[in-house]
């Protein structure tokens, strides 16, 4: 049996460095407990439904807080693997010098915005604010040290992209993300498309 290209609609993903793989790793587990978390604290609180007295408050600012959490950890791992949402309207028309021009344009203009957000979470983050929240009582601080983490991590990854324009592969196979499962191209079998 041997392996078949990359269809060519779907260039073939590249391997990322040591450095960005770990990044993956991290933004991964971390994105994993914090969606635990979530499931849990929602367990909890149906569990507490059923329970004689008060339910707990801070359950439910701590899974609202985990979700916020979520999206921002998740953010530089969908940017590296084109996972994130994009309208590819101009891909139907363009030919590759203008798509990756369109592209690196793109991904800059993500790493400035991510740059200017960082920036006002690094002011957030260091502010002597004593505010605090309702129910957990949590420095809001603190809230937007996870924030401050993942709009660093998707900036570093646009400008990346900005470089090496071509998605990172997830390791399964040889081809992009998600062509592990996409079977055999009918293309190369001989059969009208």
């Amino acid at each position: 049996m041997t392996d078949t290209p990359a269809p060519p609609d779907r260039p073939p993903g590249r391997r990322p460095g040591r450095v960005l793989r770990a990044l993956s790793f991290a933004e991964v587990a971390t994105a994993g407990l914090l969606l635990a978390l979530i499931g849990g604290l929602m367990l909890l609180q149906a569990v507490q439904r059923y329970l004689p007295g008060g339910g707990w408050v801070w359950t439910g600012e701590l899974a609202r807080f985990a979700f916020v959490w979520l999206t921002f950890a998740m953010a530089g791992h969908l940017m590296a693997r084109d996972g994130h949402v994009a309208l590819k309207v101009i891909d139907i028309v363009a030919g590759p010098r203008l798509l990756r021009a369109v592209g690196a344009v793109a991904n800059a203009t993500v790493a400035i915005v991510c740059l200017n957000l960082l920036y006002e979470a690094w002011v957030l983050v260091t502010s002597g604010d004593a505010q605090t929240s309702p129910a957990l009582g949590m420095p809001m601080r603190l809230f937007y040290v996870i924030p401050l983490i993942g709009l660093a991590l998707t900036a570093v990854r646009a400008v990346v992209a900005v470089f090496r324009p071509e998605p990172e592969a997830d390791g399964t196979s040889g081809h992009g993300a998600g062509d592990a499962q996409a079977g055999p191209d009918p293309r190369e079998e001989g059969r009208p498309t």
